[in-house]
């Protein structure tokens, strides 16, 4: 329960984590969550690999839809990719 100048409210979230690792260098880990307020899910995917001791990929992919007239629609999208080398000498 929250409350605020304008008024009260009462808001839901749930959520889920998972966590899967392939090998030492190979790990993908989740994220779902859900709101009741604005009836939206939302999730956050992340492959990292290391491919060197000093290096990692990360390849992370979000996803959001919302209920709209009780029909799933897409509210967002996104794929993003990180590469992270560390130079040493």
């Amino acid at each position: 329960m929250g409350r605020l100048e304008a008024g009260d409210f009462a808001q839901s979230v749930l959520g889920a984590r998972a966590l899967l690792n392939v090998s030492p260098d190979l790990q993908l880990t989740s994220f779902i969550q859900y709101d009741d307020e604005t009836r939206e899910i939302g999730s956050n995917t992340r492959l990292r690999w290391t491919f060197d001791p000093l290096g990692d990929l990360f390849l992370v992919y979000n996803y959001n839809v919302i209920d709209r007239l009780d029909r799933w629609a897409l509210n967002a999208t996104q794929l993003m990719a990180k590469v992270q080398y560390a130079v040493r000498w």
